[in-house]
This record gives structure tokens, C-alpha cells and sequence, in this order.
């Protein structure tokens, strides 16, 4: 049972409509109906805020995939350049901790490289003092990454992909970030909504460095 269908039974059988709970969350009914729907996820501080709403503990909607052997980190970062040391670091021990092959953490470093860099160029007005957060699911076998934004709304899949004569001629030109994260991830999804903003989804499926490199 994943947290959409945790969230809708919880919701009923405390008899509180979808416009109730999204009044004491401070987000809109729609929100959560896309949460419910498997649509989108929450963040870590608004499922904080579901969940005092319901009065139940977090970990009501986390357990099941603590179940199935997933582990959940998340870091919120300020939109500067300078930040993105942190997140290779941390990305390179988990790979470690996780036991990730060098190839796969290489690409999911490159991965998350790009959408960082596009979401702290683009997405806020230059000079703001703004954040974003990325969030970790590790599954057996699969690195499930969101990058969350509240800032201008933009789907980078719709980016047109570069020729390979322009990539050698121009290394920053637009569509050039996402075609190489379509490369080397298995799968990219993006969803928007007016609460909780951009979310760009990674999946890696990743082998098991301690089997050897191939």
C-alpha cells in the first residue's frame, strides 16, 4: 500500500473530505487528490503536516516501504552553484553505504548534477535566496530520485534535443542537460502543480558493486 492509498483510507475513515484536510495542510483539495492518485508525492515537511492533520505518525506512510526495504533520504539545499559539492558528496557515500556500482553512481551523478544546475540557474528569479530539496528512495536494485522546486513552472522533456554536430560546438545549449539524463537514466518523468510546484522524477536501476565492476 503506498502513501496515495494510505492517505485516501486514513482520510475516510476519520471522515474528513479531501477540501477539509487541504485547509488544515494549507494546500489545495487538487494536491491532494493527485497525491491520493499516486500522481505526485508530498514532501517530507508537508507529509509532516498531513499527518498531524490526521493525527497519525509519519511513519504510518512510510512503513510500507520501510517494508520492502527502501530507505528514504532527503536534503534541502539553497538555489547556489556552490551547493553542489554537498550533493556529490552525499550522493558518493550513499553510493558506498548502498553498495552502487561506480558506473551507475557516475551517471546518477551526472544525472543530478544537470537538473541541480537547471533548477538553480532557471528555475527562480536571479539574486532570490531560494531552496530545493532532493529526495532518495533506494530500493534494491534502484535509485528513485525527485528534485522539488517551487520555482517557475517548466518541463524540461519538452526541451528539443540537441544534434550530436551541436553538442560538440556547444556544450550549453538548451536541451543538451536533459538529453544527457534521458541517456543515462532508465527512466524520467516531470510533474508540476500549483502546490507543490516542479517535480522531476530519475529512476536508475543499478548493479551491485560488491559482485564486481563489469
Amino acid at each position: 500500500m503506498d502513501i496515495g492509498t494510505r492517505l485516501k483510507e486514513v482520510r475516510r475513515l476519520k471522515g474528513m473530505s479531501l477540501r477539509d484536510l487541504a485547509r488544515r495542510v494549507d494546500v489545495s483539495a487538487s494536491f491532494l487528490s493527485q497525491v491520493e492518485k499516486g500522481k505526485c508525492r508530498p514532501s517530507l515537511e508537508t507529509l509532516g503536516k498531513i499527518s498531524a492533520a490526521l493525527d497519525v505518525k509519519v511513519d504510518y506512510f512510510l512503513r510500507e516501504e520501510e517494508k520492502k526495504g527502501k530507505e528514504v533520504v532527503e536534503i534541502r539545499l539553497p538555489n547556489q552553484l556552490k551547493y553542489l559539492a554537498v550533493v556529490a558528496s552525499l550522493i558518493t557515500e550513499l553510493s558506498r553505504i548502498h553498495h552502487i556500482g561506480r558506473k551507475d553512481m557516475e551517471d546518477i551523478l551526472l544525472a543530478v548534477d544537470e537538473a541541480s544546475t537547471n533548477v538553480i540557474k532557471y528555475a527562480y528569479e536571479v539574486g532570490s535566496f531560494e531552496s530545493f530539496t532532493i529526495r532518495m528512495i533506494f530500493d534494491p536494485g534502484r535509485v528513485h530520485i525527485e528534485l522539488h522546486d517551487h520555482g517557475k513552472p517548466f518541463n524540461p522533456l519538452e526541451a528539443v534535443p540537441p544534434d550530436s554536430g551541436s553538442i560538440v560546438k556547444n556544450r550549453n545549449l538548451g536541451g543538451l542537460g536533459i538529453f544527457l539524463i534521458n541517456k543515462v537514466m532508465d527512466r524520467v518523468e516531470y510533474h508540476y502543480s500549483v502546490d507543490g510546484g516542479n517535480c522531476l522524477t530519475l529512476i536508475k536501476n543499478v548493479s551491485d558493486s560488491r559482485r564486481g565492476e563489469t
